[in-house]
Parts: C-alpha cells; sequence; structure tokens
C-alpha cells in the first residue's frame, strides 16, 4: 500500500515541501521514517524546521480522538472455535476476528495443522461455533495442502460436506514481498467489496499467510541495510494487514518460523532492558527444559505488529491412549506467550486425524507467574484425562492409569513405522540415522602437531 505523497499535505506550507522535494523526500512514510537531524542536514534546514515538519504531517495524519465509550460499542466479540474446546478457552474463548494471531514453531511442529483447521472451521454456522464465512489461503513456499484439508472435514465429528467445503478455502500462491503487498492491498478489498453472483456464498473471515518469514530467506548477506530494508517492509505488510483486519472484521493468521538461540555470556546489569531480554520475554516459549532455544524469527519489529503469539514445539516426549497399538502418540507443547485476549499458558497437544486437541489437565501457567496465594511458581501439572471437541463430543479416548506419564521419544528410524501425514518427522534424522559415523572416527584423525617457542 503506497503512503500519501508529500503535495497531498493541506497543512504543510509550501517552502517546506520545497525543502522535502530538493531532499528527495517523495512520501509521507519518507519523512516519518526518518530523524529530524537527518531531515534537517539532507534538506539544509535548521532542525527547528524539520522539527516543525514532521509535528505537521503527524496532525494532520493521526486519527481523531474517540470516546471510550463509542469504542466499547462497537462488536468486539466475533470469535470462532477451534474445533477443541480446550484449545478454544487456552486462547481466551476462540480466534477473534480484527486481530492479528501469530503462530511460530519448528518445522513439524503444527502450524500449518491448525491453519487448515481453522479455515474449515470459521465456516461453520453460529450455532456449532463458526461465522458462516470463508478462508482465503496465501502459500509463500508452498502450496495448500487439500488432501489433510479433506481428512480433517471427514473425520472431525463436527465437521460435514453440508456446512464446510474446500470451496470456500480460497488459496493463492505469492511467492515474493512485492506480491504479497499487491495481494493484501489490492485483491482482497476488491474481493470483499465486489458483490458475488452466488448469494450462498460466505463473506471473508480467516486470512492465512503461511509462511511470511519465507518471504526474506533469499537475502545472501545479512547487513544493516537489509535488516532495515526487512523491518520496513514487515511495517508495510502489517499496516495492510492491521487495517484490513480492523475495517472488515477480519482474522489474519500469520504463520512463522524460528531461529536458534545461541547462550552467550551475561551482560553486565545497568538497570536497563536489553534486546536480548526483550528476545527472551516476547519471542520465547519456556514451559519446559529446552523449549527456550528456539525464537521467533523477523525480531522484535514484528512482534510490536501483532496481537498474539502462539508458539508451537516439539517434544521428546510421547504418551500412551487407548487407541494406540504398537507404538505412543508423540507429544507437542503449546505456549501463550502473549495475547491481547488471554493471558501466557502452556499445555501439551497432539495431531490426530481430527486435527489438534488439547490434552486437557496439561495446562500451566508460566514459570514466572505466582499461583494464587502461594509463594512458589506452580509446577505441579493435574493429571491427564481425555481430549474432547467443543461440542463436548469426545474425539479421543481417555488415558489407561498404568499409561499415565511420558515415555522417551527414542524409536529408531528402522522400526518406526512410516510417518503419516498428520506427524510429519524431521527428514535429518532418517538421514543421520542410515549415515551415522562411527563413534572412534574423531580419534583416527592425524593432527598435524605444532611446536611452541
Amino acid at each position: 500500500m503506497d503512503s500519501p505523497s508529500i503535495r497531498s499535505l493541506s497543512t504543510l506550507s509550501d517552502p517546506h515541501k520545497a525543502a522535502l522535494q530538493r531532499g528527495g523526500f517523495k512520501d509521507i512514510a519518507d519523512v516519518l521514517l526518518t530523524s529530524a537531524s537527518e531531515i534537517s542536514t539532507t534538506c539544509r534546514i535548521p532542525l527547528q524546521e524539520a522539527n516543525k515538519i514532521i509535528t505537521t504531517i503527524c496532525r494532520e495524519c493521526a486519527e481523531p480522538l474517540r470516546p471510550l465509550g463509542e469504542i466499547l460499542a462497537e462488536e468486539h466479540d466475533e470469535m470462532f472455535t477451534t474445533g477443541d474446546a480446550e484449545l478454544d478457552s487456552v486462547l481466551g474463548g476462540g480466534i477473534r476476528t480484527g486481530m492479528v494471531w501469530e503462530v511460530v514453531g519448528e518445522s513439524a511442529a503444527g502450524k500449518t495443522q491448525l491453519a487448515l483447521q481453522l479455515s474449515l472451521f470459521v465456516q461453520l454456522p453460529s450455532n456449532l461455533g463458526g461465522l458462516a464465512g470463508s478462508a482465503c489461503y496465501i502459500t509463500v513456499a508452498s502450496h495448500l495442502q487439500t488432501t489433510r484439508l479433506e481428512q480433517i472435514l471427514n473425520t472431525h465429528p463436527i465437521l460435514s460436506p453440508m456446512t464446510c467445503s474446500l470451496s470456500d478455502v480460497q488459496t493463492v500462491h505469492t511467492p515474493t514481498v512485492e506480491k504479497l503487498i499487491y495481494m493484501l492491498s489490492t485483491f482482497i478489498p476488491q474481493y470483499i467489496s465486489t458483490p458475488s453472483v452466488d448469494r450462498s456464498s460466505k463473506p471473508l473471515k480467516l486470512v492465512v499467510i503461511d509462511a511470511l518469514a519465507e518471504l526474506f530467506h533469499d537475502v545472501a548477506k545479512t547487513t544493516t541495510q537489509t535488516l532495515v530494508e526487512r523491518s520496513r517492509r514487515v511495517s508495510e505488510i502489517s499496516s495492510i494487514i492491521h487495517s484490513l483486519a480492523s475495517k472488515h472484521r477480519i482474522a489474519f493468521l500469520v504463520l512463522n518460523e524460528v531461529a536458534d538461540v545461541f547462550v552467550r555470556e551475561e551482560l553486565p546489569n545497568d538497570g536497563a532492558i536489553n534486546y536480548r531480554d526483550q528476545s527472551r520475554w516476547f519471542g520465547r516459549a519456556n514451559s519446559i527444559p529446552g523449549e527456550d532455544s528456539k525464537e521467533a524469527s523477523l525480531g522484535l519489529v514484528w512482534a510490536n505488529q501483532i496481537n498474539a503469539r502462539v508458539f508451537l514445539s516439539r517434544t521428546r516426549r510421547r504418551r500412551y491412549f487407548e487407541s494406540d497399538e504398537d507404538r505412543p502418540t508423540l507429544i507437542r507443547r503449546l505456549s501463550v506467550v502473549f495475547s491481547s485476549v488471554s493471558s501466557p499458558v502452556s499445555c501439551d497437544y497432539i495431531i490426530s486425524p481430527q486435527g489438534i486437541s488439547i490434552i486437557q489437565g496439561s495446562r500451566s501457567a508460566p514459570p514466572f507467574q505466582i499461583a494464587s496465594g502461594t509463594d512458589a511458581p506452580r509446577t505441579t501439572e493435574p493429571s491427564i484425562s481425555k481430549v474432547t471437541s467443543v461440542s463436548g463430543n469426545q474425539i479421543l479416548p481417555s488415558l489407561p492409569p498404568l499409561d499415565i506419564g511420558c515415555v522417551e521419544d527414542n524409536f529408531t528410524a528402522e522400526i518406526r513405522a512410516p510417518t503419516p501425514e498428520v506427524e510429519p518427522d524431521d527428514e535429518w534424522d532418517s538421514f543421520w540415522a542410515d549415515n551415522s559415523l562411527p563413534d572412534d572416527v574423531y580419534t583416527q584423525v592425524d593432527l598435524p602437531t605444532t611446536s611452541t617457542s
């Protein structure tokens, strides 16, 4: 979405417009993203005049103040179910529209599974917890998994072809930032405003971007300039998303990747909150040991653009369910890092043919939250019962008493059954299982001797 030009400003004087033109400033965004001292140097004007230009632009472009009662009177409780009652509770009642949700996690954590699941449940009528809406699924590096969509549709007890359809999940491939911006700023507004010939078509209520960080993988070398440019494009995309979400009451679900956290020596504590501390609190989950070894990509610039961050993690834990025959079910971890509609919380979940389901009784508060009336953090997890759907219908059987607890995921590639589509494993695991190095490989290497003088 292009920023308004400087010429369009009615309150900015002609001398100031001429000065900005001499300095190469063409639109409002260029001015507001530049410091006053830099404007003064580039345009060769006093610093006082540069500050006056910025103040004038901000006053003209700022939205007028609105009474709080008017804002509260608007519809803010429009939401739809995820298909799992426990997950709805964790997220503050479900997926609310008018918000930007982020689901971040490593490969095979279940990000796409949740996005596909929500693309179907948003279509349900209101009496079943949906919004009778449609979804737009935007892919960056992959394509929509229609086979998995059909599996969820055909196996989940709430869904049915009478209420949900793949025809109400629109998909488009946007491999570049420019195509994504065009899709968000031009195509989607036109799609929303253009009357449909088919009166039975559902309004757009969910937009999925899978996955945003993929757009910035083509940068050959990371420099200060590339990071500044990435921040600018991320802010531009975010501005368009928030405008669409607020104006049309749409829920945006943005999938994101993770990066490894490298442990460095602690910085001296001078009382200030540094970047590392902020990343620790807003970019990572920390409900189980090792979960904080990954943090969300795109940095704090993107973290400040979203309303809720949900972190999905793979664990090396498995549990036996009554439906398991030869092998236990892989357990994954979900953590709400921050949210404007719910409190930080963590819980275990599994991926079944019906989609993502939370294990009831696995919910726990973050380590830094103190339990009410106590002086120690909550560390005890309640016993596991069963996973139920939003309607109360049992999806997964309860755990047998002797199987309650975790076992280590030590299944080797030779004895592990073929991985189903709903539970993808890291392809490197099988590679190193077949190409592992002998234990004494490093002891057989002749290292050149060096002499010291």
